[in-house]
């Protein structure tokens, strides 16, 4: 399924940038999210994630697969299993920033689109609510990366 969301901050574009390729940070502004280790490019981390009364707990790794600084273009791949076996998630998360004006200061466009491929208990949740209930996620971790 494939997810989008777009946020613009009064923040220049280079800083932006600098946050995104900062992968502890990612970890930090992601709700339930935090990264465990950095190596290079590649990371681990943990997530949490509450689905209705269900609660899923992944483990997983993942890497900074592109970091195009020119065009400030940024792909994130992670995958992860639930530590109970019900699920498991692949995440590729595409980033494009656009430099803006944002009332007379130099702004940033940060559009963010998510393809999430679920296997396992969750897969029932349909493509609507998983919009909805990613949506106030996504607008907490742009707006925590654009600052």
């Amino acid at each position: 399924m494939r997810l989008t969301h777009s946020e613009t901050v009064a923040t220049p574009i280079d800083t932006v940038w600098d946050h995104f390729m900062d992968l502890r940070r990612v970890g930090r502004c992601f709700p339930g999210a935090e990264v465990t280790d950095v190596r290079g490019n590649e990371f681990d981390g943990t997530m949490k994630a509450g689905i209705g009364l269900i609660t899923l707990s992944f483990v997983g790794h993942g890497k900074l697969a592109v970091a195009d600084e020119e065009n400030h273009h940024a792909v994130i791949r992670s995958e992860g299993s639930d530590r109970r076996g019900l699920a498991k998630a692949t995440i590729d998360i595409d980033l494009v920033l656009t430099e803006v004006d944002v009332s007379g200061r130099a702004g940033t466009r940060m559009d963010l689109t998510t393809d999430l491929e679920v296997r396992g208990l969750p897969t029932r949740l349909g493509e609507r609510l998983a919009q909805a209930v990613s949506g106030p996620l996504v607008q907490q971790f742009l707006t925590c990366m654009g600052h």
